[in-house]
């Protein structure tokens, strides 16, 4: 059994500055700086593990609205960097730095030119929208449950699928998104249903968009292109109710996995949404 973490890391701006657009490649540097100070052999296999890792960074979060590319901060500000972590040792050597600081400071974190103070790391459900953590036991309970007509995601961070070689998807069509789902469950639980569930979702299930848009986030000073906003598949036939049982957990999986690429860098931050809108076109 492994338990699967999410935690919210409220920050505050220590000095003025100006920063580029957010993306998620500072973060992704400051986790594994926080993990080489407990554990230095983690942090380098961590960084040179290819292919999807056992945790995902946000972007920095809560951050004025801006009019031009750049993002001024002032003094004081607060905001936020959501972590999720898929292994419990990589979870217990990442909460160890910030227990066994002096506590007559708070710890920092510095992201690109930017630093800012940890005022509080936000873990237990329902402390922040964002927090929460759940087995993998609690998880494969709800396979007894029966499987929704439709499926609804909000996507808040852009969000796109490798393909072969260099190309990649910005559609979130059913294929692409419960088969990257259900690999993260077999990177996590070992259970290998990719194929029949890419199959089964290409067939039984369509996607519907929803005030989506187009929106890229820079990574290494270059623009990766996603789809953010909120989007609903939906499940047209009653055939293979074990299959769609499946991706009804899946779809709960993704708010700790994220969905897609680049999800150690900021992109596919996901969570499911119970019930919404109108769709403005179909797929």
């Amino acid at each position: 059994m492994t338990t699967l973490f999410s935690s919210v890391i409220r920050l505050t701006n220590q000095h003025t500055v100006t920063i580029p657009p957010p993306g998620g490649q500072h973060a992704h540097a400051a986790f594994l700086d926080i993990v080489r100070a407990v554990d230095p052999a983690l942090s380098e296999s961590l960084h040179n593990l290819n292919g999807r890792k056992p945790f995902t960074v946000s972007p920095l979060m809560g951050l004025p609205r801006q009019k031009s590319l750049e993002v001024h901060l002032k003094e004081g500000w607060e905001c936020w960097l959501r972590v999720t972590i898929l292994d419990e040792t990589l979870f217990k050597t990442f909460i160890d730095y910030f227990m066994n600081m002096d506590r007559r400071t708070l710890p920092q974190i510095r992201l690109g030119d930017a630093q800012f103070l940890v005022s509080e790391i936000l873990t237990t459900p329902g402390s922040h929208p964002w927090s929460g953590y759940i087995t993998t036991e609690d998880l494969k309970k709800r396979f007894n449950e029966p499987a929704p007509d439709s499926i609804s995601l909000e996507l808040c961070s852009p969000t796109s699928f490798k393909l072969r070689d260099e190309d990649f998807e910005v559609i979130p069509y059913p294929k692409l998104v419960f088969g990257n789902l259900a690999s993260a469950w077999r990177a996590i639980s070992g259970e290998n249903q990719v194929e029949a569930i890419e199959k089964y979702a290409e067939k039984s299930w369509r996607l519907v968009l929803q005030r989506v848009e187009r929106k890229q986030l820079t990574l290494h000073n270059r623009p990766q292109l996603g789809t953010v906003g909120r989007v609903e598949f939906q499940r047209m036939d009653q055939e293979n109710a074990l299959l769609a049982q499946i991706i009804n957990v899946l779809a709960d999986l993704a708010f700790y996995t994220g969905l897609g690429r680049k999800t150690a860098q900021g992109m596919g931050m996901v969570r499911r949404l119970q019930g919404y809108g109108q769709a403005v076109s179909i797929l």
